[in-house]
C-alpha cells in the first residue's frame, strides 16, 4: 500500500525533471520513502494509480443510519465476512444467494458498486471436496471507518455485539442475528426433532447473541465442542420463533429449518390417557427433564412440553389447550 503523498511526489518529479523510475526511486529513498522502481514506472509509464486513490469514494449521506441491511452487514462481518486493515470489506462463500444479498446490502447502504466474482477451488491434499466460491469485494476507506464506529475490531476473537445493535429496534437486532446465522449457523435434522447451532470460538460474544435471541423469546444454551462454542436451539417454540422473526437468507438453510419444523409431532394430545399425562408430569416434578421422560415413555419430548404448557394454562386439565 502506497500513500497519495508518495504517488503525488513521484508524479511531480517526473513532470518537473523528467527523470526515469530508477532515478526517482533513489531520490525518494533519501526522503525516507521506500517505493520500488517497478511501482514508480507503473505510475509514470502505464498510468496506474496507487490503490489508495481508488478507494476514496463518496458514500450515501444516509449511510451512517443503522438500518436492517446495515445490521445484516455487521452481523455477516462478525461471521464469514471480513474487514481488513487496508479498508477491504468482503465475503467469500459457497452460497450464491448469500453473496448476492450481502452485495445488495452494501450497495443499498453505501451507494458504491461492489465486485462479485466466481472462483473455482481446486482439489488438493487439504481440500478434498472443492466448492465454487462466490466472492464479494469492496474497498473504501470511508465505509471501513463507518463500520469501525460499531466496534474496534471484527476479528474472530475480538468482535462483540455493538451497543448500537443491543439498543436498537427488534428489526435491526433480527437482521444482525440473521447475518451472523447465515455465516456461522447450521441446521440439523433428526428423527422427530432438530436444532439450530450458531458457532464461534468467541464465547463472550455468543453470550451477547444469546441475549439478543431472548428478545424474540428464543431459548437456547451455549455448549462446547472441540474447536469452539455454539449456541444450541432445540425447543420447538424457540425454533418456530426463530423461523418467524429471524430466519435465514441462505435458501438451503431456510429450507432445512422449514423441514425441521414439520418433523415435530405437534398433534394428537388426546390419544394419550389422562393417567399417562399425569405420570409424565409427576416424572417432571421429580426432576427428570423432558427428553428423559419422553424416552422412558416412548413419546416425543415435544408432547411433554405441550402437556406441561396445557397444565399451566388450564390449571390441571391436560386434554385442553
Amino acid at each position: 500500500m502506497y500513500s497519495l503523498q508518495e504517488y503525488s511526489l513521484a508524479m511531480q518529479i517526473r513532470k518537473e525533471k523528467e527523470w526515469g523510475g530508477k532515478k526517482i526511486h533513489l531520490y525518494m529513498a533519501t526522503l525516507g520513502m521506500d517505493v520500488p522502481t517497478h511501482k514508480i514506472e507503473a505510475w509514470i509509464y502505464r498510468k496506474q494509480e496507487p490503490f489508495i486513490t481508488k478507494i476514496i469514494k463518496q458514500v450515501k449521506e444516509t449511510s451512517k443510519e443503522l438500518t436492517p441491511k446495515k445490521a445484516y452487514i455487521i452481523g455477516t462481518i462478525c461471521g464469514d465476512g471480513y474487514l481488513t486493515t487496508d479498508n477491504r470489506i468482503g465475503l467469500s462463500v459457497c452460497d450464491k444467494d448469500f453473496a448476492e444479498y450481502f452485495k445488495c446490502c452494501l450497495e443499498n447502504v453505501y451507494g458504491i458498486q461492489c465486485v462479485l466474482r466466481v472462483r473455482d477451488t481446486k482439489y488438493t491434499n487439504f481440500c478434498k471436496s472443492p466448492k465454487r466460491q462466490y466472492v464479494v469485494f469492496l474497498a473504501s476507506k470511508l465505509i471501513a471507518e463507518d463500520l469501525l464506529n460499531y466496534m474496534d475490531s471484527y476479528k474472530t476473537r475480538r468482535w462483540r455485539v455493538p451497543l448500537q445493535i443491543q439498543n436498537s429496534t427488534k428489526e435491526n437486532q433480527a437482521a444482525f442475528i440473521r447475518g451472523f446465522a447465515d455465516s456461522e449457523g447450521s441446521v440439523r435434522l433428526r428423527k422427530g426433532h432438530g436444532e439450530i447451532a450458531l458457532h464461534s470460538i468467541n464465547k463472550e460474544s455468543l453470550v451477547q447473541v444469546q441475549e439478543l435471541l431472548k428478545v424474540f423469546e428464543v431459548k437456547s444454551s451455549i455448549n462446547y465442542k472441540k474447536g469452539g462454542y455454539y449456541i444450541d436451539i432445540t425447543n420447538y417454540d424457540s425454533l418456530k420463533k426463530f423461523n418467524e422473526n429471524i430466519g435465514f437468507i441462505i435458501k438451503r438453510k431456510q429450507a432445512a429449518l422449514s423441514q425441521l419444523l414439520t418433523t415435530y409431532k405437534r398433534k394428537g394430545l388426546r390419544k394419550y390417557s389422562e393417567e399417562y399425562k399425569v405420570l409424565a408430569m409427576q416424572l417432571l416434578k421429580q426432576g427428570l427433564n423432558h427428553r428423559q421422560i419422553a424416552k422412558l415413555m416412548s413419546t416425543s419430548y415435544c408432547n411433554i412440553y405441550d402437556w406441561e404448557k396445557a397444565l399451566k394454562k388450564n390449571r390441571g386439565d391436560l386434554n385442553e389447550r
